[in-house]
Protein backbone atom coordinates (compact mmCIF):
# COMPACT_ATOMS: atom_id res chain seq x y z
CA UNK A 1 0.00 0.00 0.00
CA UNK A 2 2.75 2.15 0.78
CA UNK A 3 4.81 2.06 -2.52
CA UNK A 4 1.57 2.70 -4.18
CA UNK A 5 0.44 5.50 -2.79
CA UNK A 6 4.13 7.12 -3.68
CA UNK A 7 4.31 5.77 -7.13
CA UNK A 8 1.02 7.47 -7.78
CA UNK A 9 2.10 10.58 -5.99
CA UNK A 10 5.18 10.80 -7.07
CA UNK A 11 3.71 10.52 -11.20
CA UNK A 12 1.32 12.89 -10.17
CA UNK A 13 3.64 15.19 -9.47
CA UNK A 14 6.43 14.28 -11.98
CA UNK A 15 4.25 16.20 -14.24
CA UNK A 16 3.45 19.17 -12.38
CA UNK A 17 6.48 20.97 -12.58
CA UNK A 18 6.54 23.98 -13.84
CA UNK A 19 7.02 24.35 -17.58
CA UNK A 20 9.16 27.70 -17.68
CA UNK A 21 11.87 26.31 -15.38
CA UNK A 22 13.03 23.86 -18.30
CA UNK A 23 13.96 25.83 -21.94
CA UNK A 24 13.14 22.19 -23.14
CA UNK A 25 9.55 22.87 -22.98
CA UNK A 26 8.85 25.66 -24.54
CA UNK A 27 7.26 25.23 -28.38
CA UNK A 28 9.05 28.68 -28.89
CA UNK A 29 12.67 27.00 -28.28
CA UNK A 30 12.17 23.97 -30.57
CA UNK A 31 10.68 26.05 -33.73
CA UNK A 32 14.09 28.02 -33.65
CA UNK A 33 15.20 24.98 -35.10
CA UNK A 34 18.11 24.51 -32.87
CA UNK A 35 21.30 22.26 -33.52
CA UNK A 36 22.26 19.53 -31.31
CA UNK A 37 25.45 22.34 -30.04
CA UNK A 38 22.45 24.52 -28.40
CA UNK A 39 20.96 20.94 -27.10
CA UNK A 40 24.02 20.31 -25.64
CA UNK A 41 24.92 23.82 -24.20
CA UNK A 42 20.99 24.06 -22.67
CA UNK A 43 21.88 20.64 -21.18
CA UNK A 44 25.23 21.68 -19.32
CA UNK A 45 23.13 25.00 -17.87
CA UNK A 46 21.08 22.68 -15.94
CA UNK A 47 17.83 21.77 -17.91
CA UNK A 48 16.69 18.30 -18.46
CA UNK A 49 15.91 17.51 -21.76
CA UNK A 50 13.62 14.04 -20.23
CA UNK A 51 11.27 16.24 -17.91
CA UNK A 52 7.43 16.29 -18.76
CA UNK A 53 5.31 19.02 -18.30
CA UNK A 54 1.97 18.99 -16.96
CA UNK A 55 0.06 17.49 -20.14
CA UNK A 56 2.97 15.29 -20.28
CA UNK A 57 4.87 16.23 -23.22
CA UNK A 58 8.74 16.22 -22.97
CA UNK A 59 11.07 17.74 -24.72
CA UNK A 60 11.37 15.40 -27.66
CA UNK A 61 7.91 15.14 -28.33
CA UNK A 62 7.94 19.18 -28.29
CA UNK A 63 10.75 18.89 -31.16
CA UNK A 64 9.14 16.53 -33.00
CA UNK A 65 5.87 18.70 -33.45
CA UNK A 66 7.65 21.69 -33.96
CA UNK A 67 9.09 20.28 -37.08
CA UNK A 68 13.02 20.81 -35.58
CA UNK A 69 16.20 19.19 -37.71
CA UNK A 70 16.29 15.43 -37.59
CA UNK A 71 19.69 15.29 -36.01
CA UNK A 72 18.58 17.32 -33.43
CA UNK A 73 15.59 15.22 -32.64
CA UNK A 74 18.10 12.23 -33.07
CA UNK A 75 20.57 13.33 -30.31
CA UNK A 76 17.41 14.17 -27.81
CA UNK A 77 16.41 10.68 -28.00
CA UNK A 78 19.89 9.70 -27.38
CA UNK A 79 19.77 11.16 -23.75
CA UNK A 80 18.92 9.42 -20.73
CA UNK A 81 15.37 9.29 -19.99
CA UNK A 82 14.09 9.30 -23.27
CA UNK A 83 13.60 5.80 -24.80
CA UNK A 84 12.10 4.84 -28.25
CA UNK A 85 8.98 3.77 -26.30
CA UNK A 86 8.60 6.62 -23.63
CA UNK A 87 4.96 7.17 -22.64
CA UNK A 88 3.82 11.08 -23.77
CA UNK A 89 0.94 13.08 -23.92
CA UNK A 90 -2.07 10.51 -24.09
CA UNK A 91 -0.06 7.78 -23.95
CA UNK A 92 1.11 8.24 -26.86
CA UNK A 93 4.96 7.17 -27.88
CA UNK A 94 7.45 8.85 -30.31
CA UNK A 95 6.24 7.35 -33.00
CA UNK A 96 2.88 8.72 -32.91
CA UNK A 97 3.76 12.32 -32.97
CA UNK A 98 6.30 11.80 -36.10
CA UNK A 99 3.50 10.23 -37.95
CA UNK A 100 1.09 13.01 -37.08
CA UNK A 101 3.87 15.34 -38.21
CA UNK A 102 4.36 13.04 -41.56
CA UNK A 103 8.17 12.72 -40.80
CA UNK A 104 8.78 9.51 -41.87
CA UNK A 105 12.69 9.88 -41.93
CA UNK A 106 12.11 9.86 -38.11
CA UNK A 107 9.39 7.60 -38.07
CA UNK A 108 11.86 5.04 -39.71
CA UNK A 109 14.62 5.95 -37.05
CA UNK A 110 12.54 5.05 -34.60
CA UNK A 111 11.54 1.97 -35.87
CA UNK A 112 15.10 1.20 -36.34
CA UNK A 113 15.39 2.08 -32.89
CA UNK A 114 12.83 -0.71 -31.67
CA UNK A 115 9.45 1.80 -31.34
CA UNK A 116 6.54 -0.70 -31.30
CA UNK A 117 4.12 -0.47 -32.94
CA UNK A 118 1.21 -3.09 -31.74
CA UNK A 119 0.38 -0.19 -29.21
CA UNK A 120 -2.94 2.02 -28.65
CA UNK A 121 -2.95 5.29 -26.97
CA UNK A 122 -5.57 6.55 -24.16
CA UNK A 123 -8.23 7.39 -26.71
CA UNK A 124 -7.76 3.54 -27.65
CA UNK A 125 -6.27 4.73 -31.43
CA UNK A 126 -3.47 3.12 -32.98
CA UNK A 127 -0.57 4.92 -34.85
CA UNK A 128 -1.99 4.58 -38.13
CA UNK A 129 -5.61 5.98 -36.93
CA UNK A 130 -3.82 8.73 -34.91
CA UNK A 131 -2.18 9.88 -38.33
CA UNK A 132 -5.74 9.58 -40.05
CA UNK A 133 -7.62 10.84 -37.78
CA UNK A 134 -5.20 13.88 -37.23
CA UNK A 135 -5.56 14.63 -41.46
CA UNK A 136 -2.18 13.30 -42.33
CA UNK A 137 -2.37 13.43 -45.92
CA UNK A 138 1.24 11.60 -46.37
CA UNK A 139 0.45 8.12 -48.12
CA UNK A 140 4.08 7.27 -47.23
CA UNK A 141 3.24 7.48 -43.35
CA UNK A 142 0.26 4.52 -44.07
CA UNK A 143 2.94 2.78 -46.35
CA UNK A 144 5.71 2.66 -43.48
CA UNK A 145 2.99 1.65 -40.76
CA UNK A 146 1.57 -0.86 -42.70
CA UNK A 147 4.86 -2.45 -43.83
CA UNK A 148 5.12 -3.09 -39.59
CA UNK A 149 2.12 -4.53 -38.98
CA UNK A 150 -0.75 -1.96 -39.26
CA UNK A 151 -3.65 -4.01 -40.55
CA UNK A 152 -6.70 -1.65 -42.19
CA UNK A 153 -9.40 -4.67 -41.67
CA UNK A 154 -8.38 -5.21 -37.60
CA UNK A 155 -6.75 -1.60 -36.93
CA UNK A 156 -10.28 0.23 -35.56
CA UNK A 157 -11.10 3.08 -32.94
CA UNK A 158 -13.54 2.06 -29.74
CA UNK A 159 -16.66 3.57 -32.25
CA UNK A 160 -15.65 0.63 -34.53
CA UNK A 161 -14.17 3.44 -37.02
CA UNK A 162 -11.26 2.44 -39.96
CA UNK A 163 -8.65 4.68 -41.47
CA UNK A 164 -10.63 5.34 -44.66
CA UNK A 165 -13.64 6.84 -42.36
CA UNK A 166 -11.08 9.19 -40.08
CA UNK A 167 -9.05 10.70 -42.62
CA UNK A 168 -12.35 11.38 -45.32
CA UNK A 169 -12.93 14.60 -43.63
CA UNK A 170 -9.72 15.82 -44.44
CA UNK A 171 -9.82 14.85 -48.10
CA UNK A 172 -10.44 16.85 -51.07
CA UNK A 173 -10.09 15.14 -54.32
CA UNK A 174 -10.78 11.58 -53.30
CA UNK A 175 -7.25 10.78 -53.29
CA UNK A 176 -7.01 9.67 -49.53
CA UNK A 177 -10.27 7.67 -50.09
CA UNK A 178 -8.66 5.79 -53.11
CA UNK A 179 -5.27 5.42 -51.40
CA UNK A 180 -7.34 2.90 -48.61
CA UNK A 181 -9.73 1.52 -51.05
CA UNK A 182 -7.08 0.82 -53.09
CA UNK A 183 -5.51 -1.38 -50.11
CA UNK A 184 -8.48 -3.24 -49.74
CA UNK A 185 -10.60 -1.16 -47.57
CA UNK A 186 -14.24 -0.93 -48.34
CA UNK A 187 -16.03 2.43 -49.15
CA UNK A 188 -18.89 1.29 -47.93
CA UNK A 189 -17.49 0.13 -44.21
CA UNK A 190 -19.46 1.80 -41.35
CA UNK A 191 -18.61 2.40 -37.74
CA UNK A 192 -19.97 0.66 -34.84
CA UNK A 193 -23.05 2.84 -35.44
CA UNK A 194 -23.91 2.61 -38.65
CA UNK A 195 -22.41 5.65 -39.37
CA UNK A 196 -20.43 5.31 -43.11
CA UNK A 197 -17.69 7.64 -45.22
CA UNK A 198 -20.56 10.78 -46.05
CA UNK A 199 -21.36 11.37 -42.25
CA UNK A 200 -17.45 11.48 -41.49
CA UNK A 201 -17.04 13.81 -44.48
CA UNK A 202 -19.56 16.29 -42.93
CA UNK A 203 -17.27 17.15 -39.52
CA UNK A 204 -15.30 18.87 -42.09
CA UNK A 205 -18.34 20.30 -43.65
CA UNK A 206 -16.65 19.34 -46.99
CA UNK A 207 -20.03 19.90 -49.41
CA UNK A 208 -18.15 19.61 -52.89
CA UNK A 209 -16.72 16.09 -51.41
CA UNK A 210 -20.22 15.08 -49.80
CA UNK A 211 -22.08 15.99 -53.07
CA UNK A 212 -19.17 13.87 -54.85
CA UNK A 213 -19.96 10.85 -52.95
CA UNK A 214 -23.54 11.64 -53.14
CA UNK A 215 -23.00 11.38 -56.94
CA UNK A 216 -21.51 7.89 -56.23
CA UNK A 217 -24.56 6.69 -54.45
CA UNK A 218 -22.86 7.18 -50.86
CA UNK A 219 -25.19 8.66 -48.62
CA UNK A 220 -25.29 9.72 -45.19
CA UNK A 221 -27.80 9.48 -42.32
CA UNK A 222 -29.44 11.78 -40.22
CA UNK A 223 -25.98 11.35 -37.65
CA UNK A 224 -25.16 13.72 -40.40
CA UNK A 225 -26.18 16.24 -38.62
CA UNK A 226 -23.97 15.33 -35.29
CA UNK A 227 -21.27 14.55 -36.88
CA UNK A 228 -21.11 18.35 -38.35
CA UNK A 229 -21.84 19.39 -35.49
CA UNK A 230 -18.74 18.37 -33.86
CA UNK A 231 -16.72 19.56 -36.16
CA UNK A 232 -12.81 19.32 -36.03
CA UNK A 233 -9.85 20.84 -34.39
CA UNK A 234 -10.38 24.09 -35.44
CA UNK A 235 -13.05 24.39 -37.65
CA UNK A 236 -16.83 24.20 -36.63
CA UNK A 237 -19.54 24.73 -39.33
CA UNK A 238 -21.86 26.97 -40.16
CA UNK A 239 -25.69 27.57 -41.12
CA UNK A 240 -25.13 26.61 -44.91
CA UNK A 241 -23.71 22.76 -44.03
CA UNK A 242 -26.88 22.68 -41.63
CA UNK A 243 -28.91 23.65 -44.73
CA UNK A 244 -27.43 21.85 -47.16
CA UNK A 245 -27.70 18.01 -44.86
CA UNK A 246 -31.61 19.47 -44.39
CA UNK A 247 -31.60 20.06 -48.14
CA UNK A 248 -31.01 16.33 -49.51
CA UNK A 249 -33.46 14.96 -46.96
CA UNK A 250 -31.83 14.42 -43.73
CA UNK A 251 -33.34 15.64 -40.17
CA UNK A 252 -31.60 17.74 -37.71
CA UNK A 253 -33.98 16.48 -34.65
CA UNK A 254 -31.58 13.22 -34.12
CA UNK A 255 -30.53 11.83 -31.51
CA UNK A 256 -27.81 8.80 -31.38
CA UNK A 257 -27.98 5.34 -30.00
CA UNK A 258 -25.30 7.32 -27.32
CA UNK A 259 -28.17 9.80 -26.77
CA UNK A 260 -25.99 12.43 -28.44
CA UNK A 261 -27.92 15.27 -30.47
CA UNK A 262 -26.00 18.10 -31.92
CA UNK A 263 -26.83 20.67 -29.45
CA UNK A 264 -24.58 18.53 -26.99
CA UNK A 265 -21.12 19.36 -29.02
CA UNK A 266 -23.03 23.10 -30.02
CA UNK A 267 -23.98 23.61 -26.74
CA UNK A 268 -20.24 22.89 -25.90
CA UNK A 269 -18.31 25.21 -27.56
CA UNK A 270 -20.56 27.20 -30.15
CA UNK A 271 -21.07 31.01 -30.00
CA UNK A 272 -22.91 30.76 -33.33
CA UNK A 273 -26.46 31.64 -32.17
CA UNK A 274 -28.04 31.20 -35.44
CA UNK A 275 -26.51 27.59 -35.47
CA UNK A 276 -27.84 26.78 -31.79
CA UNK A 277 -31.58 28.90 -32.94
CA UNK A 278 -32.10 26.69 -35.62
CA UNK A 279 -31.50 23.01 -33.79
CA UNK A 280 -33.85 24.59 -30.96
CA UNK A 281 -36.50 25.71 -33.89
CA UNK A 282 -36.48 21.99 -35.19
CA UNK A 283 -37.19 20.44 -31.63
CA UNK A 284 -34.00 19.41 -30.46
CA UNK A 285 -34.21 18.82 -26.63
CA UNK A 286 -31.45 20.75 -24.69
CA UNK A 287 -32.58 18.16 -21.36
CA UNK A 288 -31.44 14.95 -23.67
CA UNK A 289 -29.18 13.06 -21.61
CA UNK A 290 -26.19 10.99 -23.48
CA UNK A 291 -24.81 7.84 -22.37
CA UNK A 292 -22.78 9.91 -19.52
CA UNK A 293 -25.54 11.90 -18.80
CA UNK A 294 -24.50 14.99 -19.83
CA UNK A 295 -27.60 17.23 -21.67
CA UNK A 296 -26.70 20.26 -23.64
CA UNK A 297 -27.59 22.53 -20.89
CA UNK A 298 -25.32 21.08 -18.48
CA UNK A 299 -22.27 21.10 -21.87
CA UNK A 300 -23.22 24.62 -21.88
CA UNK A 301 -22.85 25.58 -18.08
CA UNK A 302 -19.59 23.85 -17.99
CA UNK A 303 -17.80 25.93 -21.16
CA UNK A 304 -19.91 27.86 -23.04
CA UNK A 305 -21.22 31.68 -23.07
CA UNK A 306 -23.76 33.28 -20.49
CA UNK A 307 -26.08 33.98 -23.58
CA UNK A 308 -25.73 30.31 -24.68
CA UNK A 309 -26.50 29.14 -21.02
CA UNK A 310 -29.81 31.72 -20.99
CA UNK A 311 -31.14 30.50 -23.99
CA UNK A 312 -30.91 26.82 -23.00
CA UNK A 313 -32.25 27.32 -19.20
CA UNK A 314 -35.17 29.06 -21.04
CA UNK A 315 -36.45 25.38 -21.78
CA UNK A 316 -34.60 23.41 -18.85
CA UNK A 317 -36.85 21.14 -16.87
CA UNK A 318 -34.67 20.69 -14.03
CA UNK A 319 -32.00 23.29 -13.34
CA UNK A 320 -29.99 20.84 -10.85
CA UNK A 321 -29.89 17.48 -13.06
CA UNK A 322 -26.31 15.73 -12.15
CA UNK A 323 -24.77 13.58 -15.18
CA UNK A 324 -23.34 10.40 -14.44
CA UNK A 325 -20.60 11.52 -11.99
CA UNK A 326 -23.08 13.51 -9.74
CA UNK A 327 -21.67 16.95 -11.77
CA UNK A 328 -24.27 19.93 -11.60
CA UNK A 329 -24.30 22.36 -14.17
CA UNK A 330 -23.27 24.54 -11.59
CA UNK A 331 -20.68 22.55 -10.37
CA UNK A 332 -18.99 22.49 -13.35
CA UNK A 333 -19.80 26.13 -14.27
CA UNK A 334 -17.77 27.20 -10.78
CA UNK A 335 -14.72 24.98 -12.38
CA UNK A 336 -14.74 26.23 -15.80
CA UNK A 337 -16.83 28.93 -16.29
CA UNK A 338 -17.01 32.52 -15.70
CA UNK A 339 -18.45 34.70 -12.48
CA UNK A 340 -21.71 35.73 -14.48
CA UNK A 341 -22.85 31.91 -15.58
CA UNK A 342 -22.18 30.74 -12.29
CA UNK A 343 -24.46 34.05 -10.91
CA UNK A 344 -26.90 33.16 -13.60
CA UNK A 345 -27.41 29.85 -12.74
CA UNK A 346 -27.95 30.98 -8.81
CA UNK A 347 -30.57 33.45 -9.83
CA UNK A 348 -31.90 30.40 -11.53
CA UNK A 349 -32.21 28.15 -7.89
CA UNK A 350 -29.07 26.32 -8.96
CA UNK A 351 -28.63 24.08 -5.27
CA UNK A 352 -25.60 24.90 -3.39
CA UNK A 353 -25.55 22.05 -1.47
CA UNK A 354 -25.22 19.01 -5.05
CA UNK A 355 -23.02 16.69 -3.87
CA UNK A 356 -21.42 14.49 -6.64
CA UNK A 357 -21.24 10.73 -7.12
CA UNK A 358 -18.35 10.78 -4.48
CA UNK A 359 -19.61 13.26 -2.17
CA UNK A 360 -17.59 16.16 -2.94
CA UNK A 361 -19.39 19.60 -2.74
CA UNK A 362 -18.36 22.82 -4.82
CA UNK A 363 -15.56 23.61 -2.54
CA UNK A 364 -13.89 20.91 -4.65
CA UNK A 365 -15.00 22.31 -7.73
CA UNK A 366 -14.23 25.68 -6.44
CA UNK A 367 -10.56 24.68 -5.25
CA UNK A 368 -10.03 23.60 -9.12
CA UNK A 369 -9.76 27.33 -10.16
CA UNK A 370 -7.63 28.96 -7.60
CA UNK A 371 -4.15 29.94 -9.30
CA UNK A 372 -2.35 32.82 -7.19
CA UNK A 373 -2.48 35.19 -10.09
CA UNK A 374 -6.33 34.63 -10.60
CA UNK A 375 -7.53 34.67 -6.89
CA UNK A 376 -10.07 37.32 -7.95
CA UNK A 377 -12.00 34.76 -9.79
CA UNK A 378 -12.50 32.11 -7.08
CA UNK A 379 -13.00 34.89 -4.59
CA UNK A 380 -16.06 36.27 -6.68
CA UNK A 381 -17.19 33.04 -6.84
CA UNK A 382 -16.97 32.05 -3.43
CA UNK A 383 -18.67 35.04 -2.98
CA UNK A 384 -21.97 34.44 -4.69
CA UNK A 385 -22.12 30.77 -3.22
CA UNK A 386 -21.64 32.29 0.53
CA UNK A 387 -24.54 34.21 -0.33
CA UNK A 388 -26.64 31.52 -1.68
CA UNK A 389 -25.74 29.78 2.21
CA UNK A 390 -23.07 27.90 0.73
CA UNK A 391 -20.94 26.94 3.72
CA UNK A 392 -16.97 26.56 2.15
CA UNK A 393 -14.92 24.64 3.37
CA UNK A 394 -16.21 21.75 5.45
CA UNK A 395 -14.85 18.07 4.90
CA UNK A 396 -15.32 15.70 2.41
CA UNK A 397 -17.19 12.66 2.30
CA UNK A 398 -13.86 11.08 2.03
CA UNK A 399 -12.55 12.79 5.36
CA UNK A 400 -10.07 15.47 2.76
CA UNK A 401 -9.73 18.87 4.00
CA UNK A 402 -9.04 22.10 2.09
CA UNK A 403 -5.46 21.44 2.97
CA UNK A 404 -5.76 17.87 1.36
CA UNK A 405 -7.30 19.81 -1.97
CA UNK A 406 -4.84 22.28 -1.51
CA UNK A 407 -2.00 19.64 -2.25
CA UNK A 408 -3.40 18.59 -5.23
CA UNK A 409 -2.12 21.86 -6.87
CA UNK A 410 1.62 21.11 -4.95
CA UNK A 411 2.31 24.43 -4.80
CA UNK A 412 2.68 26.89 -1.86
CA UNK A 413 0.66 30.11 -2.60
CA UNK A 414 -2.71 27.43 -2.90
CA UNK A 415 -1.53 26.56 0.86
CA UNK A 416 -0.73 29.86 2.16
CA UNK A 417 -4.17 31.39 0.68
CA UNK A 418 -6.35 28.39 2.01
CA UNK A 419 -4.91 28.94 5.82
CA UNK A 420 -7.29 31.97 5.63
CA UNK A 421 -10.30 29.68 6.19
CA UNK A 422 -8.60 27.62 9.20
CA UNK A 423 -8.90 24.07 8.42
CA UNK A 424 -7.15 21.60 10.71
CA UNK A 425 -3.84 21.01 9.61
CA UNK A 426 -3.41 17.54 11.18
CA UNK A 427 -6.90 16.14 10.24
CA UNK A 428 -6.55 12.29 8.48
CA UNK A 429 -8.83 11.91 5.79
CA UNK A 430 -10.50 8.28 5.65
CA UNK A 431 -7.51 6.82 4.23
CA UNK A 432 -5.29 7.96 7.53
CA UNK A 433 -3.80 10.65 5.62
CA UNK A 434 -2.87 13.81 6.73
CA UNK A 435 -1.84 16.55 4.96
CA UNK A 436 1.87 16.79 5.88
CA UNK A 437 1.88 12.71 4.98
CA UNK A 438 0.28 13.81 1.47
CA UNK A 439 2.91 16.49 0.90
CA UNK A 440 5.58 13.88 2.27
CA UNK A 441 4.58 11.37 -0.91
CA UNK A 442 4.20 14.60 -3.25
CA UNK A 443 6.70 17.56 -2.69
CA UNK A 444 8.70 18.14 -5.16
CA UNK A 445 11.49 20.31 -2.55
CA UNK A 446 11.17 20.69 1.06
CA UNK A 447 9.44 23.78 0.91
CA UNK A 448 5.57 22.76 1.52
CA UNK A 449 6.71 20.40 4.10
CA UNK A 450 8.27 22.95 5.70
CA UNK A 451 5.39 25.13 5.85
CA UNK A 452 3.08 23.06 6.97
CA UNK A 453 5.55 22.45 10.26
CA UNK A 454 5.22 26.22 10.55
CA UNK A 455 1.88 26.15 11.18
CA UNK A 456 1.48 23.14 13.04
CA UNK A 457 1.32 19.95 11.36
CA UNK A 458 2.90 17.16 13.55
CA UNK A 459 4.92 14.99 12.42
CA UNK A 460 4.95 12.29 15.01
CA UNK A 461 1.58 11.57 13.57
CA UNK A 462 1.24 7.95 11.60
CA UNK A 463 -1.07 7.01 8.60
CA UNK A 464 -3.48 3.47 9.41
CA UNK A 465 -0.10 1.70 8.12
CA UNK A 466 2.26 3.20 10.79
CA UNK A 467 4.29 5.55 8.76
CA UNK A 468 5.25 8.83 9.23
CA UNK A 469 5.66 11.66 7.42
CA UNK A 470 9.75 10.90 7.33
CA UNK A 471 9.17 7.15 6.29
CA UNK A 472 6.73 8.07 3.24
CA UNK A 473 9.36 11.47 2.10
CA UNK A 474 12.19 8.93 2.43
CA UNK A 475 10.32 6.96 -0.92
CA UNK A 476 9.68 10.40 -2.75
CA UNK A 477 11.55 10.06 -5.53
CA UNK A 478 11.63 13.54 -6.59
CA UNK A 479 13.62 14.70 -3.56
CA UNK A 480 15.93 11.41 -3.51
CA UNK A 481 16.58 12.74 -7.14
CA UNK A 482 17.43 15.83 -5.87
CA UNK A 483 19.34 15.21 -2.49
CA UNK A 484 17.30 16.80 -0.34
CA UNK A 485 17.28 15.96 2.84
CA UNK A 486 13.79 14.90 5.45
CA UNK A 487 15.92 14.14 8.31
CA UNK A 488 13.71 17.31 9.32
CA UNK A 489 10.54 15.73 9.40
CA UNK A 490 11.98 13.08 11.95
Amino acid sequence: MKNYLTLLAVLFVGHSILAQDNIFLDREFWSTQPTVETLQLKIKEGHDIAQANASNFDGVSQAILADAPLETIKFALSQKGNDVNKITHDNRTYIFWAANKGNVPLMQYLLEKGAKTNITDNKGSTILNFAAGSGQKDTKVYDLLLKHGANLQTDLTPAGANALLLVAPYDTDFSLIDYFVSKGVDLNSVDRNGDGVFNYVAKTGNIDLMNQLLEKGYKGNDNAFIFASQGTRGKSNGMDVYTYLEGIGLNPNVVSKDGVTPLHALGSRSKDMAVIHYFIDKGVNVNQADANGNTPFINAAARNSLEVVKLFAKTVKDINQTNKKGESALALAVTNNSVDVVDFLLSQNADVAVKDANGNDLSVYLMKTYAEDKDDLFNQKLALLKNHGFVFGRPQSNGNTLYHLALDKNDLPTLKFIQQFHPDVNAANKEGITPLHKAAMSAKDSDILKYLLSIGAKKELATDFDETAYDLALENELLKNQNISVEFLK
